[in-house]
């Protein structure tokens, strides 16, 4: 078992299944925290699922679950919750009661068995600030053991409220997928020096390389894996995504950014 943390998305928008992307009870053993996507934030201090269920039912999505938690005891499995564009509510400023929508999440914890939340803060209207952090907070005064994790690729936009939520959160996870390896590096780095290493995991994206389709090389995905930055040992790697990662999209065998993590994940 790798000492550092592989996290991985799947996607309930997608297929899964014969010919298709991984089912969840087909999650590879190896993975040590596999994140749902999406969830989306709601009116009210809440949060709408329907996303999640597109391609799979809320029955089967929760089967799975079961079914993992037999086979893979000790795998944590967490709900990734995006913002909502119509009816816009975002996480800079869509939040209005951080202790009612804390409630909210933990009681969706507790019915759909999860871990905790993975936030994808990609709200580029506004920069985040105070009333988001107060909503992380809020999240984490309702569920103290959860795993509460944040998605970020904009460092001058991020830095200040990771830097205040650091106790928060258990990680965060790099999403500059398209960029090149020494940029991927340098933007890690940054991070560094607002929140330790040790809660930085790298993202890359099972695709091909391009502008469109802004998929990370097999080649830079194995140098990252097995890399840390100079401030110390990183949290791990997350992988955008399992669903995905099939011959059809990526031009490359059936879980090759899977499998390549894996071998070389410290």
């Amino acid at each position: 078992m790798a000492d550092q943390t592989y996290t991985a998305f799947w996607l309930g928008y997608e297929p899964s299944g014969p010919g298709e992307g991984p089912t969840l009870p087909q999650t590879p053993p190896y993975i040590d925290v596999l994140v749902l996507a999406f969830a989306n934030l709601f009116p009210g201090n809440t949060t709408c699922q329907e996303f999640l269920q597109k391609a799979n039912s809320g029955d089967s999505i929760r089967a799975g679950i079961a079914a993992l938690r037999q086979s893979s005891p000790t795998l944590k499995i967490m709900l990734s919750i995006i913002g909502t564009p119509s009816p816009a509510v975002g996480w800079n400023t869509g939040i209005t009661d951080p202790d009612a929508f804390g409630a909210w999440c933990a009681d969706l914890a507790e019915r759909w068995d999860l871990d905790g939340f993975d936030i994808d803060n990609e709200d580029l209207d506004s920069f985040p600030g105070d009333a988001f952090c107060k909503t992380v907070q809020g999240m984490r005064k309702a569920m103290p053991q959860a795993l509460l994790t944040m998605d970020t690729y904009l460092f001058d936009r991020d830095s200040a409220v990771i830097k205040t939520l650091a106790p928060c959160l258990d990680g965060i996870n790099t999403m500059s997928y398209f960029s090149h390896l020494d940029q991927m590096k340098t933007l890690v780095e940054q991070y560094s020096t607002v929140i330790p290493a040790s809660k930085i995991s790298i993202g890359v994206k099972s695709d091909k390389v391009g502008s469109i389709t802004q998929g990370t090389s097999l080649a830079d995905t194995a140098a990252l894996s097995a890399w840390s930055p100079p401030a110390g040992t990183k949290r791990g790697m997350m992988l955008w995504n399992l669903s995905q990662d099939l011959q059809r999209v990526t031009g490359e065998p059936d879980g090759a950014w899977t499998r390549t993590i894996h071998a070389n994940l410290p």
